[in-house]
């Protein structure tokens, strides 16, 4: 006698329903799948307790006749892989959210469900009830178009798998989660969602913009503006089919997990650690280490170029060229940035082209060699510049009338680069237009100033650390691209004795290393000596510096390809802001008028200035109306 039997049909849906339906909102998302692929405008959501008590969703789309109330609660009877299921190619062009057929008698093996159907030209609608995957009763009846599907007692049979639930509040949260994302995917679709006869939210249909849905679940609370995304191809170089939407929050409303950032695929909300990785290397530069963005973000490509028959929850996908949408996303994430960084610019600064209403001269490098009289840099570290006996420059002293400061007497240059930081020749303290102006410094580290918009009037507080630093990293950067990194020669060159280890990395590296702007040659067994350093922190002692870069290139080596463009892109990401947080004015150094004027002048003209490098919010504006709220005035 044979010991292989095959499985009833009732224990075989049983064993899939394990694996559809893991908690109440995957019954949620697979009849709202279904009511939105039935064209539905509109979906009524009721839950009570945590959705094991009753389940219930109503639709407004196209409906099933008697027969199709039946063979829906079929294993594997699906009506939207067209009419030739017998294609081999018919899951490579899936186009709807539900494909396989086994949701419906899944759902029904587990629980109590009763289905009201109807279409458009039947003149009443088909009643089933169904018991733990028994068919108790069919008839017909009144009823709307459409469909309603109730769930009652869900894992009633199954009381294992009722036990490990969790508690109610969680499992809302989840049924909540589902909601919001079918909301967000299909913002012309209306949905009201009840909790123990609460309604949470009633929304209408053919109303909201994408826009309109994402602020309602993520900026309802805050005046901050989102971050629209859009790079499709049309507006891009790129020629692939693919189009990018949606919205993020300001890089500073960041949080600790991924589970603000919702992801979608032709409409299909998914989990992608691809996709995710890509959002926060386009942040790069704005995202604070360890936070990950929030907001949507939704592809469209072609339906043969994704794979969503991968997982029974239908939640994870396979990309045919990953590392293609992985650059789109990429490219319209800092895309957006961009434009976030204009119009915040146009924001503090108005519309006003006069950089500079004084003159203002650009000095040569050539002067700056020479040490001419006339030439000024802006800030220097002077506490930290006073330490270092090898970087060959003096302490800053303050100039009295000018109200700056002092050359320093350095030897000749290694680069003729442009130095990072900007030198300037002033007449006039008008270095930004009227509708910004300075009026103090809070705890020496915060800038207080007047913005002006017609009538409107704002004050802006600005990070002058974070501000300066952002700005030198953006300089540091385009000397690096185009490999002109300054560097600045030692009076007296640094001899240090490096670990085989460190030897090693410097010898693997030196040339990447040496476009940094450092100059090492070797002296001897494990001693070498250091000749330049980079100029923007030449004030620094260059065995720190050397170290530092060094530190850096001691992480695990990448082989060749994407992986290795990522990790040099970081690497490189790190060791130049790293530099610029050390050049950079510091917290408690008190600025002249003058001094913040030309900061503010540094900061028009930066490309990014919202973040610093490590992902610090740099400025805070507050209108005259939320001023005038703290005092109580009207």
């Amino acid at each position: 006698m044979s010991r292989i039997k095959i499985l009833s049909e009732h224990l075989a849906n049983q064993i899939a329903a394990g694996e559809v339906i893991e908690r109440p909102a995957s019954v949620v998302k697979e009849l709202l799948e279904n009511s939105i692929d039935a064209g539905a405008r509109r979906v009524q959501i009721e839950i009570e307790g945590s959705g094991t008590r009753l389940i219930k969703v109503i639709d407004d789309g196209v409906g099933m006749d008697g027969d199709d109330a039946l063979l829906c609660l079929e294993r594997h009877a699906t009506s939207k892989l067209g009419g030739n299921t017998n294609d081999s190619n018919v899951l490579s062009v899936i186009q709807s959210l539900g494909f396989r057929g086994e949701a419906i008698p899944s759902i029904a093996s587990v629980a109590k469900m009763t289905l009201t159907s109807r279409t458009e030209n039947d003149p009443l609608g088909t009643r089933v009830e169904v018991r733990y995957g028994k068919i108790l009763k069919i008839h017909e009846t009144g009823c709307n178009k459409g469909t309603v599907i109730e769930i009652k007692n869900l894992f009633g049979n199954l009381p294992v798998r009722k036990k490990f639930l969790k508690s109610s509040r969680t499992e809302l949260f989840h049924i909540e989660e589902i909601v919001k994302n079918y909301c967000l995917a299909n913002n012309r679709l209306g949905i009201t969602y009840t909790v123990n006869s609460n309604t949470i939210w009633d929304i209408p249909a053919e109303t909201d913009t994408l826009e309109d849905r994402v602020k309602m679940f993520y900026a309802k609370n805050t005046s901050d503006p989102l971050i629209p995304i859009q790079d499709s191809s049309t507006l891009s170089p790129h020629n692939d089919d693919i189009t990018i939407e949606g919205f993020l929050l300001p890089p500073e409303q960041s949080f600790a997990t991924s589970t603000k950032l919702r992801l979608f695929v032709n409409g299909r909300a998914i989990k992608d650690r691809m996709m995710a990785h890509a959002v926060s290397e386009g942040l790069s530069g704005y995202l604070m280490k360890g936070r990950t963005a929030a907001g949507a973000l939704f592809v469209t490509l072609p339906h043969e170029a994704v794979d969503v028959n991968v997982h029974p929850t239908k939640q994870e996908i396979r990309f045919q060229q990953p590392n293609s949408v992985h650059k789109r996303i990429v490219s319209a994430v800092r895309l957006a940035m961009e434009r976030f960084q204009m119009q915040a610019k146009h924001s503090i600064f108005g519309s006003d082209k006069n950089l500079n209403s004084g003159k203002t001269e650009q000095v040569s490098h050539k002067n700056k060699e020479t040490g001419s009289a006339n030439v000024y840099p802006l800030w220097n570290n002077s506490h930290d510049s006073a330490k270092s006996d090898n970087s060959g420059a003096a302490a800053y002293l303050p100039s009295g009338k000018d109200k700056t400061f002092s050359p320093p007497q350095y030897s000749e240059p290694v680069s003729t680069a442009e130095p990072t930081t900007p030198f300037l020749q002033t007449e006039s303290e008008d270095l930004v237009p009227e509708s910004l102006k300075p009026i103090g410094q809070f705890m020496d580290l915060y800038l207080l100033c007047e913005a002006r918009r017609g009538e409107e009037r704002f004050l802006v507080v600005i990070d002058q650390h974070a501000v300066h630093e952002r700005i030198l990293f953006e300089n540091l950067k385009k000397q690096f691209d185009s490999k002109q990194m300054a560097s600045q020669n030692l009076l007296f060159p640094k001899m240090l004795e490096l670990t085989p280890e460190s030897a090693e990395i410097l010898e693997k590296n030196r040339e990447e290393i040496s476009e940094f702007g450092i100059v090492v040659e070797e002296f001897g067994g494990d001693n070498f000596i250091i000749k330049a350093v980079p100029s923007v922190i030449s004030h620094l002692d260059p065995e720190e510096i050397l170290t530092g870069i060094l530190t850096q290139f001691s992480g695990p080596d990448y082989s060749q390809g994407e992986g290795r463009k990522r990790k040099d892109a970081t690497r490189l990401d790190d060791i130049l802001s790293s530099m610029a947080c050390k050049a950079a004015i510091k917290a408690g150094q008190n600025l002249t008028p003058l001094e913040m004027q030309q900061l503010l002048k540094l900061m028009k003209e930066s490309k990014a200035f919202t973040h610093c490098p490590h992902g610090r919010p740099v400025v805070r504006m507050f209108s005259a109306a939320e001023i005038k709220k703290w005092f109580h005035r009207t």
